[in-house]
């Protein structure tokens, strides 16, 4: 009887390819757990980031002059009294990136230092990497009979409209628009 001692090559081999594979498994959970991680707390960057911005906009909404008003699908702009926004003429845009992306910004037109001096925007990204971003305005309807209807413009000198509406989709879906509703400035 002969005894055998040791592995053969062929057990060390297939071994070796089980330890292998077993290590690659385990290296793609923790790259997809990584992954995942990562676009979780992008997400979660995101929504603060909406959160804030829409605070901002319903402050300086809620303190809004009723003459002034304009606004188009990319831009609205008034003045709003809320003492943290000091008065100033204010402009929140939805400005294209370079990456095909779309940013909203809030302009604030300070004063000039002399007078005689244009006045200089000053401009402050309030949320980055959108995949869409837009206002749209409702009128209140003449007579009951006839449909209200969203609209991409708002001339100057029609005060502000009864709702406001900002649509905002980010880069991997789409954010549930918010709405603001006119009232008493």
């Amino acid at each position: 009887m002969s005894s055998r001692r040791g592995f053969t090559l062929i057990e060390l081999l297939v071994a070796i390819s089980l330890a292998t594979i077993i290590t690659l498994l385990g290296v793609s959970l923790m790259r997809t757990g990584i992954n995942s991680s990562v676009a979780n707390e992008e997400a979660l960057i995101q929504s603060q980031g909406v959160r804030d911005a829409r605070r901002l906009i319903e402050h300086a909404w809620s303190g809004r002059q009723s003459i002034g008003f304009s606004g188009s699908d990319a831009q609205i702009e008034f003045t709003s009294s809320q003492a943290a926004l000091g008065g100033l003429p204010l402009r929140f845009a939805c400005q294209p990136g370079e990456k095909g992306d779309y940013a909203l910004w809030l302009y604030r037109t300070m004063p000039a230092d002399q007078p005689g001096q244009p006045q200089e925007p000053a401009g402050e990204m309030l949320l980055g990497s959108l995949g869409e971003c837009k206002f749209g305005f409702l009128r209140a309807p003449a007579d009951d009979r006839q449909p209200a209807q969203w609209k991409g413009d708002w001339p100057a000198g029609q005060g502000p409209p009864a709702l406001l509406r900002l649509d905002l989709a980010s880069l991997r879906g789409t954010l549930p628009p918010f709405i603001l509703a006119a009232g008493a400035p």
